[in-house]
């Protein structure tokens, strides 16, 4: 059975978007991101810039690790992580924005077999010239939604007559052996799905959802948004990049995997690190052989 949930964030510093969302996600100070580049859309109002922070030392469990964003007039529109494909590898399990925006949070754990690593964390910071950072998270919507299942799929959304959907992501709480992520993409113009699974072991879990939105109309003009996708080749650990068109700047991305037997289980799901604008996202088979393809996303917006 799903749960549906959908709250406006930005009125009020630390304030939760969504039951799903721990109470003290809000209270994590998190580590201070290192800046990366930085893009300007078109109009040259709109300007963001990727942050990473690489968590060390190596460990089996990664919970809830923040990066948070030094820039003050920012806040914090996507993000994503990077485990490990090594060895017997390492998955994600959660990538989402905190509560008062900012900065993103990120699991990973790996399965059955041990496999320590360093967790690679990023955040999307987003500022828009002639409005504070207040005005621009009163600015943001976060819907949400839940599912629990060994298999669990949730779809959120955001109300598309005022909001454009500008990103999204997920928070799987696991017990016993674990669940993993599949999917977490931009499933319409309005909405956002996850999906996990359990691996080997019967582990039913929690699922939530996020879709974040910004409103159609800011006092510096209208915004528009672009969805850029890119294929994977079938291949045991398949990966693609999706890439903006020009113009536009980037806050978010997400990926898809098309797994058939046993599961394909995502591992990466990464902004751009260099001066070009990308998300790319990668899967791994985990314990048992299942070649599958992946669809990764990068959402782009640019003032009109």
């Amino acid at each position: 059975m799903s749960a549906v949930g959908m709250v406006l964030v930005g009125a009020a510093p630390g304030t939760a978007f969504g039951a799903e969302v721990p109470a003290a996600t809000a209270a994590l100070a998190g580590t201070v991101g290192t800046p990366l580049n930085a893009f300007t859309d078109q109009s040259g109002l709109v300007t963001v810039s990727v942050f990473t922070h690489r968590g060390t030392p190596a460990r089996q469990h990664w919970n809830n690790e923040t990066i948070t964003i030094p820039d003050p007039d920012m806040i914090a529109i996507g993000g994503g992580g990077t485990a490990t494909n090594q060895g017997a590898g390492a998955l994600l399990t959660a990538s989402y924005p905190n509560a008062d925006l900012s900065g993103w949070v990120v699991s990973s754990k790996d399965h059955v077999n041990k496999a320590p690593h360093e967790l690679v964390t990023y955040a999307i910071g987003l500022k828009v010239a002639g409005m504070t950072r207040a005005e621009l998270a009163a600015s943001v919507y976060v819907g949400s939604a839940s599912n629990y299942g060994p298999h669990p799929e949730a779809e959120a959304g955001i109300p598309s007559a005022s909001y454009v959907l500008v990103g999204g992501g997920f928070k799987i709480d696991w017990s016993g052996a674990g669940n993993l992520a599949t999917a977490s993409f931009p499933s319409s113009a309005s909405s956002w799905k996850a999906r996990s699974k359990d691996q080997g072991a019967s582990s039913p879990a929690t699922l939530h959802t996020y879709a974040i939105g910004l409103r159609r109309s800011l006092p510096v003009g209208a915004v528009s948004t672009v969805i850029a996708a890119a294929a994977g080749s079938q291949a045991a650990h398949p990966t693609a990049t999706a890439v903006l068109p020009q113009g536009y700047v980037l806050t978010g991305g997400g990926a898809d995997v098309h797994w058939n037997r046993a599961g394909n289980l995502l591992w990466k799901l990464e902004p751009t690190r260099t001066s070009t604008q990308y998300f790319i996202a990668a899967s791994k088979d985990h314990g048992h052989s299942d070649p599958s393809t992946i669809d990764v996303y990068a959402v782009g917006i640019r003032l009109m």
